[in-house]
């Protein structure tokens, strides 16, 4: 999974730019995204530490360095990032499914799954991608879970308790 996004992910930046020419920002965007999906976060951090000092008005940076958090099991520090990311550009679904998972680590249920349905309100097809997210599902973590089922399972979760 980790290889299929990291091949999407270059593929669409060689098709669109051929790598030649990119700016310093794209540079340290690709870098984080790089590192971060070849488990590499430590390096993934500063990439998109850099991506921000760079261009602190882009989102890419936040969502970047929100998600490493994340991946880091700093889910705390990740809302941060989401929240800017998302104060800049409202219609990322990404950031609001990323967002929920790390809503979901620290049993913020209810906010998780506001966060999922706006995700999937703001893009249907997102739950179809293939993402890294996935294995950033924990309450289940012999298993891969999409987007819809995640939110199910925490709807299930809130009602029981």
């Amino acid at each position: 999974m980790k290889r299929l996004f990291f091949t999407l992910t270059i593929s669409f930046f060689l098709v669109y730019g051929c790598g030649l020419g990119t700016s310093a920002f794209t540079d340290a965007v690709l870098d984080g995204a790089s590192n971060l999906n070849r488990g590499k976060t430590e390096k993934a951090l500063k990439d998109f530490n850099r991506a921000i000092e760079i261009d602190p008005a882009h989102q890419d940076g936040y969502l970047g360095r929100a998600d490493t958090l994340n991946a880091m099991g700093l889910y705390e520090e990740s809302l941060e990032d989401y929240n800017k990311a998302l104060e800049i550009k409202p219609s990322m679904a990404k950031a609001y499914v990323n967002r929920a998972i790390a809503y979901s680590h620290l049993g913020q249920y209810e906010k998780a799954i506001a966060d999922y349905e706006k995700g999937l309100e703001l893009d249907p097809e997102i739950d179809d991608k293939p993402s890294f997210f996935k294995r950033l599902f924990s309450n289940d973590p012999n298993t891969v879970k999409g987007i819809r089922e995640h939110l199910e399972f925490l709807k299930q979760k809130v009602k029981d308790s």
